[in-house]
């Protein structure tokens, strides 16, 4: 594989970084569509350049690709923080959704008894 392949398969993956970073980074995780996307892109270039390290990647003396590969191990880092981040919101989330759900039930059956009643 050529130099200008890898470095442009790191430069995709990077682009991908920037984006979901731009777009995501500290919002509460709401479950849409748009996020899910999102993270679909992220696991497909993480698999692209997996295979490229698979294929001695780390092994290349291109100052260019050296660079690039760079920038993707600290857009890693930083996915790592973002998505342990994202995990606390979407819990935080579900202990809410949780909540509203015992309060509806006990509101329906609050409901149910006062039809009972009359």
């Amino acid at each position: 594989m050529s130099d200008t392949v890898r470095l442009e398969t790191l430069q995709r993956a990077n682009s991908c970084f920037a984006r979901f970073f731009e777009r995501f980074c500290g919002a509460p995780v709401l479950g849409s569509e748009e996020e899910v996307e999102a993270l679909l892109q992220v696991e497909a270039n993480l698999d692209s350049v997996g295979a490229l390290l698979d294929g001695s990647l780390q092994n290349i003396q291109d100052p260019s690709v050296r660079e690039e590969l760079a920038n993707y191990h600290q857009n890693l880092l930083r996915l790592h923080h973002e998505l342990a981040g994202m995990q606390v919101s979407a819990k935080a989330c579900q202990a809410r959704l949780s909540s509203r759900h015992k309060h509806l039930h006990a509101v329906k059956a609050w409901c149910a008894l006062a039809r009972d009643t009359n």
